[in-house]
């Protein structure tokens, strides 16, 4: 009779649909993820990794799983003419902004034209400038927001891609406090594998913070502009860097991705 009851129990019992407690969380976690990198080929680099661990016959315990760059995937072998446009194909994605482009959108440059390269030793760049109008956390007056950047691609025979960045952060490094009319401070930022950072006024009064930046063979910068007419010094350097944090880390990994070794 108790084994009755007992198997009466089991079948009043509804069965559970779906994902519940930490496979949710995880299902969650692994969507925004994959959104927040967008293009930048998490999804390719992942499926590399696998495609390359089953054709090798599983035989990656000889590989550290502490590589920089390894939640993406190593850098591209190459890179298609047209293939790495991050104004149009990256920044509007990524989930821990929320930015509305502002420019026309026809400043994207890919070329092998030497005529049209101003860095000496350079075969290939790849560049763009971009406008946008920035929304921050918290804060319900919205920013300026311009990003440009070049990357060599291919160099001369003879000159290193890494070496003719870094010379070309050094230049545009010296002219950095000149695009802010009153420079309140300026230093070196913890981000890529060089940068630095200049804060103060425009000539209205409004808060204004520029960051240039170098990872591997990529020059970029980004600047923030406060718009509210009457928020004169409003901003604090730190809001600023705090949402340059999230442009850059995320500029980190794609172009670490998508510059060929």
């Amino acid at each position: 009779m108790a084994d009755t009851k007992e198997a009466d129990s089991k079948r009043k019992e509804p069965a559970k649909k779906g994902l519940h407690g930490w496979k949710a969380a995880l299902a969650v976690f692994g969507c925004g993820t994959l959104a927040a990198f967008g293009t930048f080929g998490v999804v390719v680099g992942v499926l590399s990794l696998f495609i390359g661990t089953v054709s090798s016959g599983i035989t990656t315990s000889e590989t550290p799983i502490n590589q920089p760059g390894a939640g993406i995937g190593a850098p591209r072998a190459d890179l298609d003419v047209g293939e790495m446009d991050v104004c149009t194909d990256n920044l509007g994605k990524l989930s821990t902004i929320t930015v509305d482009r502002q420019d026309s959108g026809d400043s994207h440059v890919d070329t092998t034209d030497s005529s049209q390269i101003d860095i000496d030793g350079v075969s290939r760049l790849v560049s763009d400038d971009c406008l946008w109008e920035f929304k921050p956390h918290g804060n319900s007056t919205p920013w300026d927001f311009e990003f440009s950047y070049e990357a060599i691609i291919d160099a001369e025979a003879g000159k290193d891609r890494d070496e003719l960045a870094a010379s070309r952060f050094d230049e545009l490094r010296d002219d950095l406090p000149s695009t802010v009319e009153n420079v309140a401070s300026e230093k070196e930022s913890p981000w890529g594998d060089s940068s630095y950072s200049v804060y103060g006024t425009d000539a209205s009064g409004r808060s204004v913070y520029v960051a240039l930046v170098q990872t591997r063979s990529a020059v970029y910068s980004i600047r923030f502009e406060d718009k509210a007419e009457q928020s004169v010094g409003q901003v604090a350097e730190n809001t600023f860097l705090q949402e340059g944090r999230k442009v850059t880390n995320f500029l980190k990994q794609g172009f670490d991705y998508w510059i060929p070794e």
